[in-house]
């Protein structure tokens, strides 16, 4: 690594996105992006001297997901670029191939085409080793991140920040838009509550693209970190990118995530991994359904259509889940149908949604407790780059006790929301 590394804590974002990079464009299903629009992986592989600035060796923190504007897989694309020496791999959540189960960890292994050692982050481990960063120049990091603070990528780009900080070296964040577009919801993140799940001082549904996001979560760690933006994606939406909206092909980025929809509805649904309510997973449609054995899923879809949640349709399932909550059991819900990706408001339709279940089934429905979760007995548990293990997971994955506190009828959710409008307007104006 050169003697050149800045360590002042404040990423630079090369070319002419700045401090807000642009979003994902238009109104879903009918603007269209700039056909001319490049990735960030784009324009470090354009350019790779200008980003590693002196020495060619690189470690990758990538997945499958990840793909260069033209559909090459990043790992194809930098094991083969002129000028880049690829050194290892490094494998977030999910691992490599981007389908290994939540919150399951994952060993160290060797890449089949390659013959590079993958190292995991997502086990005992989840910053690279010294000794990994000392055989490198420089960290690449390019992961597909959905938007909301729970969604553990940027964690884990924020924890290999702080490891480059303390070896002297430089991570380069290869942008992409952020799919939820530049809308901010929710709570921010009270200090106490920093976790794996909840590890950046966002909102939780914070706008930014994945580099502004951890660009912004690691100013104060003195981090050597360059930002490759994404371009040419025009001005950026509040609305969701469902499908049509975007020039390229939607890639899941984890296995709860097959879909566009799945996406969409993310900023909410995932908030049911805090309860005993199934949200899909171990079926087809993770993140899209809701469900649990005592609900009545013609009775919940009767009275959700009445409440009239702005943007979603409501269809009566019953379905078996292959594994999480209720696994083997036959759950009855509902599968939300995105009707308007512009009126929906995820966070506050499950909030609703979560209201209406808790009265008319307060003796079965319950919150789910952080040590109750299998990562509680696993090693580094309290620490704050771990998952949560005290109080309720709910809390932990929205940043505060607000969301709870008005689905038990402690507080109206206007009041929640011009709290979060409110936080949010003070850290747009620190943000710049």
């Amino acid at each position: 690594m050169s003697g050149g590394a800045r360590r002042s804590g404040a990423a630079r974002v090369e070319g002419a996105a700045a401090r807000r990079p642009t979003q994902r464009v238009g109104e879903a299903g009918r603007a269209r992006a700039n056909r001319s629009a490049r990735l960030g992986i784009d324009a470090f592989l354009a350019e790779p001297e200008r980003y590693l600035a002196t020495g060619r060796r690189v470690a990758l923190l990538t997945n499958q997901a990840s793909l260069t504007s033209a559909g090459v897989p990043t790992l194809e694309a930098v094991w083969r670029a002129p000028g880049v020496e690829l050194v290892s791999l490094l494998t977030p959540e999910h691992g490599f191939s981007g389908y290994e189960d939540d919150a399951t960890p994952i060993g160290d292994r060797r890449d089949p085409r390659t013959g590079l050692a993958l190292q995991s982050l997502y086990g005992p481990r989840r910053r690279p080793t010294p000794a990994a960063l000392a055989a490198v120049d420089a960290v690449v990091i390019d992961l597909q991140d959905v938007g909301v603070r729970c969604y553990t990528y940027p964690t884990t780009a924020a924890l290999v920040c702080e490891a480059a900080a303390e070896a002297g070296r430089r991570v380069v964040l290869c942008d992409r838009p952020n799919p939820l577009g530049s809308r901010v919801d929710g709570p921010m993140l009270e200090p106490a509550r920093r976790s794996f799940i909840g590890y950046l001082d966002l909102p939780f549904q914070h706008g930014l693209s994945m580099g502004a996001a951890v660009a912004w979560g690691t100013r104060g760690v003195g981090a050597d970190l360059v930002v490759a933006p994404a371009t040419g994606w025009g001005p950026g939406s509040s609305a969701p990118a469902l499908p049509g909206a975007m020039p390229l092909p939607f890639v899941p980025p984890s296995p709860g995530l097959p879909t566009p929809e799945a996406v969409a509805l993310y900023p909410g649904l995932v908030l049911l991994e805090g309860t005993n309510l199934n949200e899909g997973r171990g079926t087809t449609l993770p993140f899209q359904l809701l469900g649990a054995p005592w609900l009545d899923g013609y009775e919940l879809a009767g009275a959700l259509t009445e409440l009239g949640v702005p943007g979603l349709r409501f269809r009566p399932v019953s379905y078996v889940p292959r594994s999480d909550t209720h696994a083997g059991a036959t759950c009855h819900g509902v599968h939300l149908l995105v009707e308007d990706g512009t009126a929906l408001h995820p966070l506050a339709a499950l909030v609703r949604i979560l209201r209406h279940v808790r009265e008319a089934h307060p003796e079965e429905f319950s919150w789910v407790l952080a040590a109750d979760k299998p990562w509680s007995k696993l090693p580094g548990a309290g620490e704050p780059w771990h998952e949560p293990v005290t109080g309720h997971l709910v809390d932990a994955l929205t940043g505060d006790d607000s969301v709870r506190c008005v689905v038990e009828g402690e507080m109206p959710l206007e009041r929640a929301q011009a709290a979060w409008s409110a936080a949010a307007e003070g850290w747009r104006r620190a943000l710049g």
